[in-house]
């Protein structure tokens, strides 16, 4: 599928996107991720780190789907 149509990529992210397994899944993903970075040990930056890279690449992801829909491209850099 690598050569779809804008439509085709914008039908499959609103498909996915509506799609309740999704939702829970993306939701648990960040969830858990979120979970992971508060309960690491005060010393274990890289547990943080790590954990934190998960919520935002599931963010990310998530929104990367959305604009999608949108028939927009997602901004490179969010600001600060």
């Amino acid at each position: 599928m690598k050569n779809m149509t804008p439509e085709q990529r914008e039908a499959h992210a609103r498909d996915m996107l509506a799609n309740p397994l999704f939702v829970l899944l993306s939701e648990k993903m960040e969830q858990d991720a979120i979970n992971r970075a508060v309960n690491a040990s005060l010393t274990d930056s890289l547990a943080q780190q790590a954990a934190l890279a998960e919520v935002r690449a599931v963010r990310t992801f998530r929104r990367n789907c959305e604009a999608m829909l949108r028939n927009t491209q997602e901004p490179k850099a969010a600001p600060a």
